[in-house]
């Protein structure tokens, strides 16, 4: 299966892709990867849910709350996890707890970029990988910076396989 019919495969699925301390670059990598309508399908017409600190107006608490009583989805995180609270929130809740609590419910839980995975280049600011505060949950990985979006695809696309058992 090539790159762009993964990727719509993919974007099929319920997903809850968290932006938490980042510079987007995974994101961006994804929207640049050059497949047709993408934008539409990643934005508008797919059940994956883009909760983003920079965009917390439009992802709010109402949608928050929405997100927090799903289930049966893929947590997608990209960007370095703060120590410090107030550094990083979503609907008014900080990202940690949000992740945690997004977690619990997920079947499968994917980091995207070295932020995620290890605190990139904010871990000197007191920055955290997923894996840091998830301890009780496997976390599948990509690093990179940014990752690959052929990476972040594969791995998203073997999560949805391991959740529904295949």
């Amino acid at each position: 299966m090539d790159y762009c019919t993964a990727l719509k495969e993919v974007l099929k699925h319920n997903i809850i892709w968290i932006e938490a301390q980042s510079c987007s670059g995974e994101t961006v990598m994804i929207l640049r990867s050059g497949c047709e309508g993408l934008e539409e399908l990643f934005f508008h017409s797919s059940p994956v849910k883009f909760v983003s600190l920079v965009s917390e107006e439009k992802s709010g608490k109402e949608m928050l709350e929405s997100i927090l009583n799903m289930n049966d989805f893929v947590l997608v995180i990209e960007g370095a996890i703060p120590t410090n609270d107030s550094l990083c929130t979503f609907g008014g809740y900080p990202c940690t707890q949000v992740i945690k609590l997004l977690a619990e419910k997920a079947d499968n839980v994917v980091a995207v970029g070295s932020c995620a995975v290890n605190g990139g280049i904010l871990r000197e600011t007191g920055s955290r990988g997923v894996k840091e505060i998830l301890t009780d949950k496997k976390v599948l990985e990509v690093p990179g910076c940014p990752a690959s979006p052929q990476m972040i695809v594969a791995m998203i696309y073997s999560a949805l396989g391991e959740r529904h058992g295949s």
